[in-house]
């Protein structure tokens, strides 16, 4: 045999031991165990109507300016004239469980129809402890919040709001998780 051939085969089969052998190097490893983590619970975030009543039963109250002030307004027979608020108090307790919870708490203010709708405005707050409130954190939890929604005759609307009618539609509080 050839000097080149031998050459050849020796070559070739120093390649496959070689890379044969490139499988079975150790190299050094360890590892470590992570602990997971059981009982997972999730927050909570919920309004309660707590009205007496429910919101839906509470009463408008009559909040003008001239007297008698305080009195209950029914809509079917008595008339604002410009410059009234009228008032709805609804109270609702707060459920809020979550290290990192925040809300906010907001108004969706209703829509007004009809021929008196131009000269009234429709406005709501929230106060907790005579606190105002727009914020929700566990902090809360638990704390009973008002909703005073308010119906606003603007004095400046003239002779053409006479004789008119308006209807509101329902209020709607919204309280909507953030995460900060």
């Amino acid at each position: 045999m050839r000097h080149s051939l031998k050459g050849t085969v020796a070559i070739g089969g120093a390649a496959v031991l070689l890379v044969g052998g490139a499988g079975t190097v150790a190299f050094w490893t360890d590892t470590l165990s992570v602990p997971g983590i059981t009982g997972i619970n999730s927050g909570t975030m919920a309004l309660t109507d707590t009205t007496s009543g429910g919101c839906a039963s509470s009463g408008w109250v009559l909040d003008s300016a001239a007297t008698p002030t305080g009195v209950a307004f029914d809509p079917a027979t008595d008339r604002l004239v410009p410059g009234d608020v009228v008032t709805r108090s609804c109270t609702f307790t707060v459920a809020a469980a979550g290290e990192h919870l925040h809300a906010t708490l907001t108004p969706t203010a209703p829509g007004a129809t009809g021929t008196l709708s131009s000269a009234l405005t429709v406005a709501g707050s929230f106060t907790s402890g005579g606190s105002p409130v727009t914020d929700v954190t566990e902090a809360l939890d638990g704390a009973t919040v008002t909703a005073r929604i308010s119906v606003t005759f603007v004095s400046s609307s003239g002779n053409t709001t006479q004789l008119r009618v308006a209807d509101i539609s329902d209020y709607t509080v919204a309280l909507t998780q953030t995460h900060s």
